[in-house]
């Protein structure tokens, strides 16, 4: 028998394996926690009479567990309804009084729905075809308590909720292979859940990007004028995704955090996956889907200092057969936030889904964002003693903006075709306005300030901030096609995917301040802002295109199943890159093929173990637009990387505990900036990056009360190979070679619903320079927190509150930006 990853269940299972294969379940569960603790630990229910299977609908909501079950088993049964305080078990008994059901418990802890007075189940079957080994398998063969089935089966489905320790049983997107199960996915991968950046009151990703052992946050956004905060992983900066659709245009957005249902991050080189791109991972948000129950929560709270927040989440359905559903997402934020910027954020967010059949799933999105930033982050160009900054905090005047507005539209749709064939697409575009202010340093050693440039996409006083404009379109189209070679199961796949980005502004709309005196640091916020009429007229060109970014895929991969432990992931990606940069003539077009194979062994079902190898085609870098540079603005060949890969997982307590290993070794090429005999500076490929090194996770429960997620990276970086007896054997730039986080909650036994909360994240030291002289300082980052789950009113209702950056530690995320400062961050949910 099969599952939905193709290996073999094991006995313990068949029931509900056997239930699925023959159409009785549809392809969800009920995850229960283990039987002691759902005997005793109470929860808060309001759960409306009427409709059993809406109400077991919001049973599995209001628990936070996974209900399956075939709702048309359950029409014209109605419940009373649940109201107060129960342990998971009672309230699932109380909802079914007068229902002519009751549930009775088997030995493996799952559940048997039966009519009442009767010891025969809902559903009855006496013979089984296995659709795996194509033979007959009769009810008897099972034992006298597997011959009845159930409708209702409980097991340990992790969605990524705190309950679950924030682990997820499955990944919702990876490219090509789709969805899969997490431990059985032949890559290093991390999901962030919806409920950790909720509890974490992350006002941006690069509060959660701290939290994971993989990422390394760097305080950085994509460009000056965008909100994408950019990691970096495996030394590397990774692609950006939004719902499995790339966006790697440097200027860009991201979801605003309240819409973000999860974020999955997978390590390294995924070419083959999605195309060419960076090498350093995919961070793929995503966003919030409608839900079958009635949704209302709101949330109020500060992101620290006057900074002020409002959000609204509703979901549900229109309709009493679950056709069609919504959800809606609506924040407001204004106010001045720990680093002394102030930030004023409007965002909206609309999904409609319509479920035809349980064959054929579409939506449409609709999301609006209006992003304003007074004071925004200094930028220092250049710093002598970085040690003279005793803050993390922006120095830069009052009146310099950054404002970011963006409007998205997305298509999802997947359609069953027959047993054998499915349909899967995704569909994107995105328009995007950012204007931007930067204040651009240089810090003496003696604690003076150098203004090298303030104030750029500056216009008159008439078109002050001169909008600039990028529009990205993508999208993808799979089919899926089941079928077996004599024992051998495939789940052949073959698509197309493209990603286009143009970038538009204007010839008028760059404006330098330069000024010719220093002053001190913190005169710097202080100084006026300039008579612009005075200055002259600016941003009244037209709006013309800059650069424009293509990337093209014919992919085809086979999903190989040999038997119950191996299998095989193979594919290649037939990959494309266009480039061109206007109005000069540099352009590329260079296409690969980026193959890749994973061979993936479970010695145990609670094992697997998997190696893997994947190209990565990536555009070549610029060189900058400057006269002090040979050939400026030329566009530098694009070309391949490698990656290695040996990795492990293991789930352990009953699969409430996940943890993950990973050695890996990326060969990527090199660029190098030095000096030529003609007195500029050359800009060219030499040597290659060598980042190889060990990664390790935990995420999940280690007790009832007690939930962990933590890890670390240990890399070994180096430039190898170089024509530059100089550079040989430095490391490179902004990538920290260690790191040690970790982040618990555990649930006070004295207290019911109140949680302490705590993080510890280490980030060794890196370098600033290719010379590797200058030095950004390793640095400790603690967190402190409390979360209490209570009722007000008969409502569901959390107060949290979080302390970030404790000790006030002043940090370097990147060798321009400084870190976040001490916040103190808090927030109250309420569930209607």
């Amino acid at each position: 028998m099969m599952n939905t990853s193709g290996r073999k269940k094991s006995s313990a299972l068949k029931p509900l394996v056997l239930a699925i294969q023959c159409g009785i379940l549809t392809t969800m569960t009920l995850a229960l926690p283990m039987v002691g603790y759902a005997q005793s630990t109470q929860q808060h229910y309001q759960i409306a009479a009427g409709n059993l299977s809406q109400a077991l609908i919001a049973f599995s909501l209001q628990s936070g567990l996974q209900l399956t079950v075939d709702h048309q088993k359950l029409q014209g049964l109605k419940t009373a309804g649940l109201q107060g305080d129960y342990s998971i078990a009672e309230a699932f008994e109380k909802l079914l009084q007068g229902t002519a059901l009751k549930a009775q418990r088997r030995a493996d802890g799952s559940y048997t729905l039966l009519q009442n007075n009767s010891t025969h189940a809902v559903v009855q079957l006496e013979t089984i075809q296995l659709q795996a080994q194509k033979n007959q398998v009769a009810s008897a063969e099972l034992g006298a308590d597997d011959a009845t089935l159930p409708v209702i089966t409980l097991s340990a489905e992790k969605q990524g909720h705190a309950g679950d320790g924030y682990l997820v049983n499955k990944i919702t997107d990876v490219g090509i292979w789709g969805a899969r199960a997490l431990k059985d996915t032949p890559y290093s991968v991390s999901v962030i859940s919806s409920d950790l950046i909720e509890n974490s009151i992350a006002k941006d990703m690069n509060q959660i990007f701290k939290k994971n052992p993989t990422t390394q946050e760097t305080a950085a956004r994509s460009s000056v004028a965008s909100d994408l905060y950019v990691p970096v992983i495996r030394g590397f900066n990774p692609r950006t995704l939004v719902n499995g659709v790339s966006h790697s245009m440097g200027y860009a957005t991201s979801p605003m955090m309240q819409d973000i249902d999860r974020v999955e991050i997978i390590n390294g080189a995924t070419g083959f996956l999605y195309g060419g791109g960076q090498v350093g991972g995919a961070i793929n948000y995503i966003t919030k889907k409608p839900t079958l129950e009635k949704l209302m929560n709101l949330s109020v709270g500060s992101y620290g200092g006057s900074s002020y927040f409002g959000h609204l989440d509703l979901g549900g359905q229109f309709d009493q057969e679950n056709i069609f559903g919504y959800r809606i997402n609506v924040l407001y934020q204004n106010g001045e936030n720990p680093s002394k910027v102030d930030i004023e954020q409007k965002g909206i967010s609309l999904v409609l889904d319509w479920k035809l059949s349980d064959r054929f799933y579409t939506d449409i999105k609709y999301a609006h964002k209006d992003a304003f930033e007074q004071g925004g982050n200094t930028v220092f160009n250049s710093i002598v003693d970085r040690s003279v900054i005793k803050k993390n905090k922006s120095y830069s005047p009052s009146w310099v903006e950054n404002q970011v507005k963006s409007d998205i539209i997305e298509n999802h749709s997947k359609w069953k075709i027959n047993d054998n064939l499915s349909l899967r697409t995704n569909l994107s575009y995105e328009k995007m306005k950012h204007r931007g202010d930067n204040t651009s340093i240089v810090l003496k050693d003696n604690g003076m300030v150098s203004i090298d440039a303030i104030n750029y996409w500056k216009g008159s006083s008439i078109t002050k901030n001169a909008w600039q404009e990028t529009k990205s379109a993508g999208g993808s189209i799979y089919l899926d096609s089941e079928f077996a070679t004599a024992s051998i199961q495939h789940n052949l796949t073959v698509g197309y995917s493209l990603e286009r980005s143009k970038y538009y502004r204007r010839a008028d709309n760059w404006l330098e301040l330069d000024f010719n005196q220093d002053i001190p640091l913190n005169e710097l916020k202080d100084v006026p802002e300039p008579n612009w009429n005075n200055i002259g007229s600016y941003g009244q060109e037209p709006l013309k295109a800059r650069n424009k970014l293509e990337f093209r895929n014919i992919l085809m991969g086979d999903d190989i199943v040999f038997n119950s432990q191996w299998s095989a992931l193979l594919g290649a990606n037939y990959a494309t890159i266009n480039s061109t940069f206007y109005p000069s003539s540099y352009t590329y077009k260079k296409s690969e093929l980026t193959p890749t194979m994973s061979i993936i062994y479970k010695p145990y079902e609670n094992v697997t173990s998997y190696i893997t190898y994947i190209e990565n085609l990536e555009q070549g870098d610029q060189v900058p637009n400057d006269p002090n540079y040979n050939d400026p603005g030329k566009l530098l060949d694009p070309y391949k990387s490698k990656q290695y890969e040996l990795g492990a997982k293991l789930s352990l307590l009953n699969d409430k505990l996940l943890l993950t290993s990973a050695l890996f070794r990326i060969e990527k090429a090199n660029w190098f900036e030095g000096q030529a005999s003609n007195g500029k500076i050359n800009y060219s490929q030499d040597g290659q990056q060598i980042h190889q090194g060990l990664e390790l996770g935990i995420t999940g429960k280690l007790s009832d009360r007690w939930v962990i997620v933590a890890g670390g990276t240990i890399m070994d970086l180096d430039v190898k190979k170089a024509s530059d007896a100089q550079i040989e054997g430095n490391k490179p730039t902004e990538a920290a070679e260690r790191m040690a986080k970790i982040y618990t909650e555990y649930q006070l036994p004295w207290l019911d619903g109140l949680a302490i909360t705590a993080g510890a994240y280490y980030t060794g030291k890196k370098y600033a320079d290719s010379a590797n002289t200058d030095i950004l300082p390793a640095y400790t980052l603690v967190d402190m927190g409390l979360r209490y789950r209570s009722n007000i009113g008969g409502y569901p209702t959390t107060f949290n509150l979080n302390v970030s950056n404790l000790t006030n530690k002043t940090y370097w995320g990147k060798k321009e930006y400084l870190g976040d400062p001490r916040t103190v961050a808090f927030s109250i949910k309420t569930q209607f």
